[in-house]
């Protein structure tokens, strides 16, 4: 849907079936799936080697002709359409996955996140961050753009992520050092994840052995839960901050290495009218069983069991 909001009427179809391979490369390099990318004999360090490739982008581009963008119909059927444009060039055929989903207690997740935000939350503290990624990068810089360099520096965020303002430097400077910057910055995030998931997988390995064994076990041909983890939060659209990296790693390990966490066990209130109850406690009712509470108004609350909804009796809080 974005690429079709931002396209203007009457573009070329080659323009948008570029714009089509190169998302569904990164797609398959965000989810592992580099295995389809070989298959297609295509280069997965190159994805020009798809965007740009002699026949299946002038056979995306006829695909899209055919379904007249620029006409009527529904809107909303337009993402369905493209994808099967995409997908039948291609020639694949979807399947859903075959490994099999490990489930494990809500109380290894918890102690997963514990683990890596231990080595998230220090390294991406502010300033720390930005003074790290700046020493590192400017001791890598060749002598005569250290002037140049300086004076970028001097203008990162906090986090030495981006530009707040664009000094006066030359072209060709300002085009290294921020190579540099960018070099540097990724390999920092290389470190600190990887530092991470160690912790995260040596938490998996006392829970469950399998579970430990995918991080570092190729997905589909030769990236790991690992590797695309750390693909996903170097991203640009990964916000730098300690909450949104931990967040990013132990979603992408949960979901790469098809992990399921169990529902926190919450408490089972026994019912009596001579008791007091709040939305969302979850009671036992001698008649209907166990019920959520959704509701309270005065002395009724309206709980819902398996049969039904049923209004009871209770104690209303006191104001």
């Amino acid at each position: 849907m974005r690429l079709l909001d931002s396209r203007k009427p009457k573009t070329e179809s080659t323009v948008l079936a570029r714009e089509l391979l190169a998302g569904f490369f990164d797609i398959c390099m965000r989810a592992g799936l580099d295995r389809v990318l070989v298959e297609l004999e295509l280069d997965v360090g190159d994805s020009s080697s798809l965007y740009d490739h002699p026949t299946l982008r002038p056979a995306l581009a006829a695909q899209l002709d055919s379904l007249n963008l620029d006409g009527g119909g529904p809107r909303n059927a337009r993402p369905g359409q493209l994808t099967q444009c995409v997908v039948a060039v291609l020639g694949l055929t979807v399947v859903d996955p075959t490994e099999p989903i490990i489930n494990l207690d809500h109380t290894v997740r918890t102690e997963l996140v514990s683990a890596v935000a231990h080595v998230v939350d220090p390294e991406l503290a502010v300033p720390q961050i930005r003074e790290t990624i700046v020493a590192k990068a400017r001791a890598q810089c060749e002598p005569h753009f250290l002037g140049a360099f300086d004076k970028i520096a001097a203008h990162l965020d906090e986090r030495g992520m981006r530009m707040t303002k664009q000094p006066k430097v030359p072209i060709d400077a300002a085009q290294a050092v921020q190579r540099l910057l960018s070099d540097t910055r990724n390999a920092f995030l290389d470190r600190v994840a990887r530092a991470a998931i160690d912790r995260a997988k040596d938490v998996l390995a006392r829970a469950d052995a399998e579970a430990a064994e995918r991080i570092d076990r190729p997905i589909t041909h030769r990236l790991t839960p690992r590797d695309v983890a750390i693909l996903r939060v170097s991203d640009a659209r990964v916000p730098k901050t300690p909450s949104a990296v931990v967040e990013s790693l132990v979603d992408s390990l949960t979901e790469l290495a098809r992990l399921a966490w169990s529902v926190p066990e919450r408490p089972v209130r026994p019912y009596a009218a001579s008791q007091t109850f709040a939305v969302g406690d979850l009671i036992e009712h001698p008649k209907f069983g166990r019920g959520t509470v959704l509701s309270c108004m005065a002395q009724r609350i309206e709980v819902e069991f398996a049969d039904d909804k049923h209004t009871l009796v209770h104690v209303g809080p006191r104001k």
